[in-house]
């Protein structure tokens, strides 16, 4: 196995911004080790994948859209040097659906972005680290051309909507809701938001985090981007922006629960709360419950286990007659029309 001299400097970058998510089990597991990964990858067979945020891959194109580097673009130019080296996928692919956000005339934009990122994820390996390390402020990178822009582009706009997203995005509605309720207190927001699940919609254990991480003792900043005195077309996109945050996590973790044998798939992002929900979300299910909470919900934790544990007891809608997409649409206008 090989690494190059200036390995340990990149390593020392991304070790101390510490963006990067797994779910690897074991107090011995050093995540920025690309030996391990190298030896894994090319004896043991597994291939490792990074899904990369909207936010980190807009770093990583700044590197040439830039004339003065930014130390975040830095960062993450230092990540893709050590991805690199680790023989470590990096997939822009909800990022790059993320900047279309299901609208025809960003797409063409978003096409130039995922080649752009082509062109520097091939890019010179020692180019990348020198921009990384301080030693250039802007590369010039050749865009990776798609060979046919038009049928990509009728691909990424094939469907209205990607699997789930309504559904997480009725989830941040019925959460915005809460957060801004007053007769609610503040220590039975998440229980509140859990039963509306059980009676109303459905248990996302993503959503019942992301919950959690907003309504708990430690909350990340900048988790809830709505404002009720916003205008309404910034409040729709704040309320979309954070929906993707838990389209992020709720595809980290199925993409973990459902992987294929020989894959392992982590997660780059320097979003504080999208890390925090993620990290707990995989907490939860390593420990087969809601434990790793109770810091967060030091009260009110029993009260949401009791509640997800009886939830067959309870009346639902979930599998009743009334369920189905209509359901749910109905839903969807009755928040926004309300938070709107």
């Amino acid at each position: 196995m090989w690494v190059p001299q200036y390995y340990p400097e990149v390593v020392s970058i991304v070790r101390k911004a510490n963006w990067l998510i797994h779910n690897f089990s074991g107090e011995a597991v050093d995540i920025y080790n690309a030996v391990d990964y190298q030896h894994n990858h090319h004896v043991e067979g597994i291939n490792y994948r990074v899904i990369v945020d909207m936010n980190c891959l807009q770093y990583l194109l700044n590197i040439v859209r830039r004339p003065k580097a930014h130390e975040l673009s830095r960062v993450t130019a230092a990540y893709l040097t050590f991805f690199q080296i680790a023989d470590i996928e990096l997939d822009p692919t909800y990022a790059i659906y993320e900047k279309i956000n299901y609208s025809d005339d960003r797409a063409d934009e978003a096409i130039s972005n995922l080649e752009l990122f082509r062109g520097i994820d091939n890019h010179s390996l020692e180019e990348l680290a020198a921009y990384a390390l301080g030693y250039e402020h802007q590369l010039s990178v050749r865009p990776v051309i798609s060979d046919n822009r038009e049928s990509l582009r009728k691909r990424l706009l094939q469907y209205r909507r990607l699997t789930d997203w309504d559904s997480l995005y009725l989830c941040i509605l019925a959460i915005t809701n809460v957060a801004t309720d007053p007769s609610v207190p503040r220590s039975k927001k998440t229980l509140k938001f859990v039963n509306w699940c059980i009676s109303e919609f459905r248990i996302s254990l993503s959503a019942l985090v992301y919950a959690a991480a907003l309504f708990g003792k430690f909350p990340a900043k900048k988790m809830m981007k709505y404002k009720p005195q916003m205008l309404r077309a910034e409040k729709l996109s704040m309320l979309r922006n954070m929906t993707w945050d838990l389209y992020y996590i709720d595809r980290y973790m199925k993409s973990w629960v459902n992987k294929e044998e020989r894959s392992e798939t982590m997660m780059l992002s320097a979003d504080a709360g999208l890390r925090l929900t993620i990290e707990l979300a995989v907490a939860c299910q390593l420990a087969g419950g809601l434990d790793p909470l109770r810091p967060h919900l030091e009260h009110e934790l029993q009260a949401v286990e009791d509640a997800s544990i009886n939830k067959h007891g309870a009346a639902r809608a979930y599998k009743s007659e009334q369920w189905s997409s209509e359901y749910r649409d109905n839903l969807i206008r009755k928040y926004e029309s309300e938070l709107l």
